[in-house]
């Protein structure tokens, strides 16, 4: 079984992926490894990773296991086999704050918060992925209580989970 999660930063994908794989025994795989030890960049200094390169260094990692957990922002971006998709999510006032503590500029807070409220990730999933995509809403979750909610809904083939819809909020961006 191979399970992706993604999802704006900030939204506690690689905490939940580590819980999940505990949980479940299952191995995860470390995108920002493969990406750092394979110089993957297209502008290291900007932290911008090459998509194209990427994504067979990723196949490549999820054809050697059997089972596979993985975990990444991009993987919204690209298609790879997959039995579900989780896309986290989180209420932009809560990711402003985790991605402030994180350091992150005002810009870079600014472009992940539209994404959020534009849907990013979970539109760019179901473009790329023709297996059961969940959203999980992490905003007042732990990463074990989320963990634990994704490995129900996996045991149970749930077709859905949360129904998040942040788009009420991009008035404030357009000046509303």
């Amino acid at each position: 079984m191979h399970i992706i999660i993604t999802g704006t930063p900030g939204t506690g994908k690689t905490e939940i992926t580590h819980e999940l794989s505990l949980m479940l025994g299952i191995p995860a795989i470390d995108v920002k490894k493969i990406v750092k030890e394979n110089n993957i960049f297209i502008r290291k200094k900007e932290l911008i990773v090459d998509l194209k390169k990427l994504r067979p260094f990723v196949l490549n990692e999820i054809k050697r296991k059997e089972d596979t957990i993985i975990d990444s922002h991009l993987l919204c971006e690209m298609r790879l086999p997959a039995d579900f998709v989780f896309v986290l999510r989180t209420e932009p006032k809560t990711l402003k704050k985790r991605l402030g503590k994180r350091g992150y500029t005002k810009t870079k807070i600014d472009e992940n918060l539209l994404c959020e409220k534009l849907d990013y990730c979970l539109l760019k999933s179901e473009l790329n992925y023709r297996c059961i995509i969940l959203q999980v809403d992490t905003t007042k979750s732990k990463p074990l209580t989320a963990a634990k909610r994704i490995a129900t809904a996996i045991k149970h083939k749930k077709k859905s989970l949360d129904n998040v819809d942040y788009s009420k909020q991009l008035t404030d961006i357009m000046g509303g």
